[in-house]
């Protein structure tokens, strides 16, 4: 027996063989793209997508209200300026029932999220209910590409002043952008006397609780961060006369204040995670204002690759052109 003998092919064979490859080819080619194709042809209703997303920070909510007295508390970093960044068994809880919440409805659909990492337990209760469609009124259906579509959720925004029980700055927090710009927000408060949700749909309809009273103060009320503020205060000091300061934790919390016209404007200098101020900025949005970068340009949700805005906020209703300049 001779095994160490030279297999010859001849021209059949090599054909049958080159043959077979090119198949095999252009099948995995094809496979991909019809694939793709069918991805990109997925619609989503957004009409749909809010009543989902209503849902989904509420059920977050839940569960943060659920932890608050069972919690483990674990550091996962230090800020710019040295303070612990902590997450909590609640951030979990509230990641998972979120996410589960809009894939249960939307399997395709991106969503980025601050706790992405974790891993949730598939037996999890979630209520997958949807409100009805008495909720929005009489608004129209609007059918946009899932491809365009990238949701932002913040399921425990105040970490840090959750576990110090400031229960009131606590929310959870769901925005769905649309080729990058902020279209639909929500932010739910779970520890208010009645849990409440602010919700709106730029240029289609909002809660019945987003109401802007425009301010008699003399002086401009600005709302900054209480952990995260910088030097924002030397260079409001600097730069700006008849100012009153107000310190407030959670990017939501102080949005709505802009939002109900409790601030004049909500100022932040140092870099900031787009699932923090998305649905924020959406709903400022939602109610005639603008929330841009402190060089006055929009903030772009699309790109997945860069959750961090890195050029400060300035978020205002009426008084825009004020601030922007002075940070």
């Amino acid at each position: 027996m001779n095994l160490g003998g030279v297999i010859r092919l001849n021209k059949t064979g090599t054909c049958i063989i080159f043959g077979a490859i090119l198949v095999l080819c252009l099948y995995t080619f094809t496979s991909n793209l019809t694939n793709n194709n069918a991805e990109s042809a997925i619609k989503i209703n957004l009409k749909q997508l809010l009543r989902v997303a209503i849902r989904a920070a509420q059920n977050g909510g839940s569960k943060v209200v659920a932890a608050k007295d069972n919690l483990k508390i674990k550091v996962k970093g230090l800020t710019k300026e040295g303070m612990e960044e902590s997450v909590t068994t609640a951030d979990y809880l509230s990641h998972c029932a979120i996410m589960g919440t809009l894939k249960h409805a939307y399997p395709s659909l991106n969503v980025i999220s601050e706790e992405s990492k974790v891993e949730c337990d598939k037996n999890q209760v979630i209520d997958f209910s949807e409100f009805t469609d008495g909720i929005l009124g009489d608004v129209e259906d609007e059918l946009v590409d899932i491809k365009d579509i990238t949701v932002w959720m913040d399921p425990l925004d105040a970490t840090h002043e959750y576990t110090e029980k400031l229960y009131n700055y606590v929310t959870t927090m769901v925005c769905v952008a649309v080729r990058g710009q902020p279209i639909i927000g929500v932010i739910h408060k779970p520890f208010a006397a009645e849990p409440q949700t602010s919700w709106a749909w730029v240029d289609k309809i909002k809660s019945s609780n987003l109401k802007y009273t425009e301010s008699n103060h003399d002086n401009l009320k600005v709302i900054i961060s209480m952990s995260h503020s910088g030097e924002i205060k030397k260079v409001l000091d600097k730069n700006m006369k008849n100012y009153e300061l107000i310190s407030a934790a959670g990017a939501g919390y102080k949005s709505l204040e802009v939002a109900s016209g409790n601030v004049d404007a909500y100022l932040h200098i140092t870099a900031i995670k787009k699932w923090d101020i998305c649905a924020g900025n959406a709903i400022i949005n939602a109610m005639g204002g603008k929330m841009t970068t402190k060089f006055n340009n929009l903030i772009d949700y699309k790109d997945e690759t860069n959750v961090k805005n890195e050029n400060g906020i300035v978020a205002t209703i009426t008084k825009h052109s004020l601030f922007i300049g002075k940070l």
